[in-house]
């Protein structure tokens, strides 16, 4: 399988499927791959005061949740970004985050363009679940330029009780990015109106109604499976896509117990959970439609793994 290309690979197979009804690789806190010890932390970590010092050479490797950049992993099959923006008041400029600074969101965003452009047949799904620290300019003016980036290619909503396109008329109308904002006004300053951002910018979705992502925050392996199945079993609105988060989440508790004890980082504790991954979403797809799958340290065997879902029997001994 083309990996880079596996959605115009498998054009036929995807034509007709709504966007809904196609497993698609994604990656947890996709940004995160560049954080380091020397990541500037940001006020989203607990201020521990004496601590701080602790904190920042212990959060870096809680923080990171990928290996490979955001263009590696869309060059690897990955079709769901996960974006956490934060805007640095001292510098006036937006990051990815995940407790620390990690690149520049607008660098990030010029190399998914790049991707697009160069991969006529594949859809790429930007969701900004978490935006910190910005006020309703600040985030007019994010989109804006977002949109000046990506101009037609940008794909509306679909209007409640309607469905979300197929792959086939996203491609046929040249729709080949999807950005979601999250519409939470906690996460924000306060001002924060996403009714008055969707009048203004008719292409953005939301991070809650249009891109469902239950969140389980355990450590837990079993039940984390128990959730998912819970989560996947509801019913789902027709203008939505479907995110499911196997990942695990640590506690402040672990991070600290990881200077002494296993786990010792996030990639440890991943490695706990993703061997059983391949047989859960085998089961997932079965039983529950799976549609976005998302991980920590995402692997490019288990995305060809996600892929193949795409495929009954026989079509896969084609490819």
């Amino acid at each position: 399988m083309d990996l880079e290309n596996w959605m115009e690979c498998l054009k036929d197979e995807l034509c007709d499927r709504k966007l809904s009804e196609i497993v698609i690789p994604g990656t947890h806190d996709s940004g995160s791959y560049c954080i380091t010890r020397k990541s500037k932390r940001t006020e989203l970590l607990p201020n521990l005061y004496c601590l701080n010092s602790l904190v920042d050479v212990v959060g870096a490797v809680w923080s990171r949740t990928q290996d490979f950049s955001i263009a590696d992993q869309l060059c690897f099959g990955v079709r769901y970004i996960d974006l956490r923006v934060f805007l640095d008041r001292d510098t006036n400029i937006k990051y990815l985050v995940h407790g620390f600074e990690a690149g520049e969101l607008f660098e990030e965003l010029e190399n998914v363009l790049k991707f697009v452009q160069l991969h006529p047949g594949e859809i790429v799904i930007l969701d900004m679940n978490h935006i910190y620290k910005c006020n309703n300019s600040d985030i007019c003016s994010m989109l804006k330029r977002v949109e000046e980036m990506f101009g037609d290619k940008l794909c509306p909503p679909s209007p409640p009780d309607t469905c979300v396109p197929t792959y086939g008329e996203m491609i046929k109308a040249g729709k080949r990015v999807i950005v979601a904002v999250t519409e939470k006004p906690e996460m924000f300053m306060s001002n924060y109106k996403h009714s008055s951002v969707r009048c203004q910018f008719s292409w953005v979705w939301s991070s809650e109604t249009n891109v469902v992502s239950p969140w389980a925050n355990t450590t837990d392996v079993s039940t984390l499976r128990r959730y998912l199945e819970r989560t996947m079993a509801l019913p789902r609105l027709a203008n939505s896509v479907h995110v499911t988060q196997t990942i695990l989440t640590p506690t402040m508790s672990d991070t600290l117990h990881g200077l002494y004890s296993f786990p010792h980082n996030l990639q440890q504790m991943a490695e706990q959970l993703n061997p059983h991954l391949p047989a859960w979403f085998q089961d997932f797809r079965k039983n529950f439609n799976l549609n976005i799958a998302i991980v920590d340290f995402l692997a490019p065997t288990l995305i060809n793994q996600l892929i193949n879902l795409n495929l009954n029997r026989e079509e896969m001994m084609r490819h």
